[in-house]
């Protein structure tokens, strides 16, 4: 059993001593991809090339600094030293595959957001309901919105509210979801250079049965924690917080393949 309360103790248990580095490799890390996807015409498909070894990198060093295995920068670029072409491909295959299913999830969601958000405009705003479903008048839909900046009532703001927070999540839990039987792939390829990328994606698919609802909430949990430190900080207060997501899913990762193993 996964406690989420004992990673995060763990997390910065780990971190103790290592932030200012992780800061720093980290920042290199997003610096690298941001760079190389600015590159005119040919920026896309170069930041698919690197992602996957790059990736294998911090994670490499994630694991380092958890294990207390004298984590360092150079960890960054393990991925292009050793197993490069399986990074690479591990990323070639499961894009595709978390793109269509994330897709096709968040559409499944919004559909649903929107089905809930109809049946509530019906309870408090049966006008603009009716003007929709009888006459497709698609600007009866802003009701809540016009009322929330006219008058400010209770229930135009709480409408107001669950459209924002429900359809945020809308668009970003489901690519969460579909790749979470994944997550764990290229800690995999980080620990065992020989693993080729199929066999990490397999292995990570298997690891992850019966640990797939305590990884969602922990995502769930960070999502909550990332909008507020985004927005209160200016978003400098992700310079802590991304380091502090991949350790803590590389604790994750340690967690389970003890579990696993036992």
């Amino acid at each position: 059993m996964i406690v989420v309360s004992n990673l995060f103790s763990k997390t910065f248990n780990a971190l103790k001593g290592h932030w200012f580095q992780a800061i720093c490799v980290f920042f290199v890390f997003n610096l690298m991809i941001g760079v190389v996807q600015a590159i005119p015409g040919i920026g896309g498909f170069l930041s698919l090339i690197i992602s996957g070894p790059l990736t294998v990198g911090i994670c490499v060093y994630s694991l380092n600094i958890i294990r207390d295995n004298f984590p360092k920068a150079e960890d960054l670029i393990f991925g292009f030293k050793f197993n490069l072409g399986n990074g690479i491909l591990a990323y070639f295959i499961l894009i595709p595959i978390i793109l269509v299913s994330g897709f096709v999830l968040m559409i499944l969601f919004l559909a649903i957001n929107f089905s809930i958000y109809l049946l509530i405009l019906s309870v408090y705003y049966s006008q603009s309901y009716e003007a929709f479903t009888l006459s497709m008048d698609w600007e009866a839909l802003l009701s809540p919105f016009r009322l929330f900046f006219d008058l400010g009532i209770l229930n135009s703001i709480l409408m107001v509210l669950f459209l924002v927070i429900s359809f945020c999540f809308s668009l970003i839990l489901p690519w969460i979801i579909v790749s979470i039987p994944f997550a764990m792939t290229f800690y995999i390829m980080a620990e065992d250079t020989s693993t080729d990328a199929w066999d990490a994606i397999q292995q990570s698919w298997k690891m992850m049965k019966g640990f797939k609802r305590s990884y969602l909430w922990l995502n769930v949990i960070l999502l909550l924690m990332m909008i507020p430190i985004s927005i209160f900080t200016l978003f400098i207060g992700l310079l802590w917080f991304i380091p502090f997501s991949f350790v803590i899913t590389a604790i994750f990762y340690e967690e389970i393949k003890s579990q696993s193993q036992g």
